[in-house]
């Protein structure tokens, strides 16, 4: 939506510039798309250029990797010339202790082996399973919370929402990319590292982008609780009957009331969400061998029946 770039810009210099430091650690998912717009690209760029500090690292996210296998290839390699680049597990000494940094691997088990390996602090680009995300969301991972080590610490990102388990710091994004993070405080996090420890800061983060979700009758106290006019404020406003007339005159009653750069109206929900907890005994529903053949015999497709077995039996294999 339009500002909305400039805005993430003007956000990410305020976080890197407001204070003198030795590094600054971009912990991943730089890009929303694998194939970026050349914007977002030139973006970026302008960015690491006007980072004050010069001692930039950037570790690859599953965002920035070209291709779905989770190899390596990335399109951070076009900044390799401002930043340093992560696409494969390295150690990198930040003052006078080691870190480890893990990038993102489709491969969870690739991930596993290398925190068994680690004796170091670790910056990773991946989540563990039973990690709250949006929401009250749980990931779900073969990364385990046991595969960290009591020390040292973890700093993860690919999770959006900031939260700390015992020495794992999921460290979220610092501004709400979707609705799915509505309404949520961002944080900003400072490592002071002396004599080989490590102290954390949590900040939060006062300006920079937000999502709001409320009913018209909560706007007002939403707007003094986020600060919509210190943020580029995209607010949802949820509704439960209307006409055009009364959307058109609601609209114009609330960006003349409110600082926000960006509204939505939507309807409440009619009935209750009800979550169930029904788990079958049997299975529900299998595909055995004749059904499958059938439907192969049945499809038009390049690829020869014996192909399509192969690859069958694949699937099979990986998730037994």
């Amino acid at each position: 939506m339009p500002g909305f770039l400039e805005k993430q810009i003007e956000t990410l210099l305020h976080l890197t510039n407001s204070k003198p430091c030795q590094y600054v650690v971009i912990n991943g998912d730089v890009f929303e798309r694998r194939n970026p717009r050349s914007e977002e690209l030139l973006a970026f760029r302008h960015i690491l250029e006007n980072i004050t500090c010069k001692n930039i690292i950037v570790n690859r996210g599953n965002h920035d990797t070209l291709r779905k296998d989770g190899t390596s290839d990335t399109v951070l390699s076009l900044f390799s010339d401002l930043a340093h680049i992560v696409k494969d597990t390295e150690t990198i000494r930040l003052g006078d202790v080691n870190f480890d940094f893990i990038p993102h691997y489709e491969d969870e088990d690739r991930i596993i082996a290398d925190l068994k390996a680690t004796k170091n602090p670790v910056f990773g680009h991946f989540g563990f399973d039973g990690c709250v995300s949006n929401g009250h969301y749980a990931y779900e991972a073969r990364v385990k919370k046991w595969h960290f080590k009591k020390k040292p610490m973890a700093f993860l990102g690919h999770i959006h929402k900031p939260k700390i388990y015992d020495n794992v710091v999921v460290l979220g994004t610092q501004y709400s990319n979707t609705f799915g993070e509505a309404n949520a405080q961002k944080f900003v996090h400072e490592l002071y590292i002396r004599d080989g420890e490590i102290d954390m800061v949590k900040k939060p983060i006062g300006k920079g982008i937000r999502h709001v979700v409320g009913t018209i009758d909560e706007i007002e106290e939403l707007s003094k609780k986020h600060k919509f006019g210190d943020f580029f404020t995209i607010l949802r406003v949820k509704v439960d009957k209307l006409d055009s007339y009364t959307e058109n005159k609601l609209r114009e009653e609330i960006f003349a009331q409110y600082p926000i750069q960006h509204l939505e109206l939507v309807f409440e929900d009619v009935l209750p969400k009800i979550e169930s907890s029904y788990s079958p005994k049997g299975e529900v529903f299998t595909l055995d061998d004749k059904v499958i053949n059938q439907y192969i015999a049945e499809s038009e497709t390049i690829f020869k029946k014996d192909e399509l077995l192969e690859a069958l039996k694949e699937i099979r294999d990986a998730t037994e």
